[in-house]
């Protein structure tokens, strides 16, 4: 009867080590639905993608109201741009690039569009002279497009267009 139970001990640790061990090699391997996801390409600005400012994007002046938020300590900073000017602020430097006052995409083309309240700004970011950041920021769910940074986050908080002035 000893030898049974002696037995029946033995494979029981046998079958446990088994186990141990298969479940171990069955973490190493990651399953496709665990990897990361890609983060999809930004259609609004990248600092890699060369924008070409479209002419509507100059054509009326205007004014861009911009915030910016260290993380870290949680201040919030204010810079006020007229179109085609530039602002320092800390290591940073911001130029504001062009205005919409309803900008929309279309067949990857920058339109824009009376008929959308979605103002936007474009902007070009530069930190110690690199650039980060040149696209568009919109006035409407800043958080959805912008500059990806752990440090700052950078939103529109509105622009102020001039009429067009008419030719005589």
């Amino acid at each position: 009867m000893k030898r049974i139970n002696l037995l029946t001990h033995s494979l029981l640790i046998i079958a446990v080590g088994f186990f141990i061990t298969a479940c171990e090699q069955q973490q190493a391997e990651q399953i496709e639905w665990q990897l990361p996801l890609a983060a999809p390409e930004d259609p609004h600005g990248s600092k890699n993608q060369v924008n070409t400012i479209p002419d509507w994007a100059v054509a009326r002046q205007g004014e861009a109201e911009v915030v910016w938020l260290e993380k870290n300590t949680t201040q919030r900073f204010t810079t006020k741009l007229a179109l085609g000017g530039s602002s320092h602020l800390k290591n940073w430097d911001i130029q504001l690039l062009g205005l919409a006052s309803g900008l929309r995409v279309q067949n990857s083309a920058f339109i824009n569009d009376e008929n959308v309240d979605n103002a936007a700004a474009l902007v070009e970011l530069r930190r110690d002279g690199e650039l980060i950041y040149r696209g568009w920021l919109y006035e409407q769910f800043p958080e959805l497009f912008g500059m990806d940074n752990p440090e700052w986050k950078v939103w529109l908080k509105g622009i102020t267009l001039r009429p067009a002035e008419k030719e005589e």
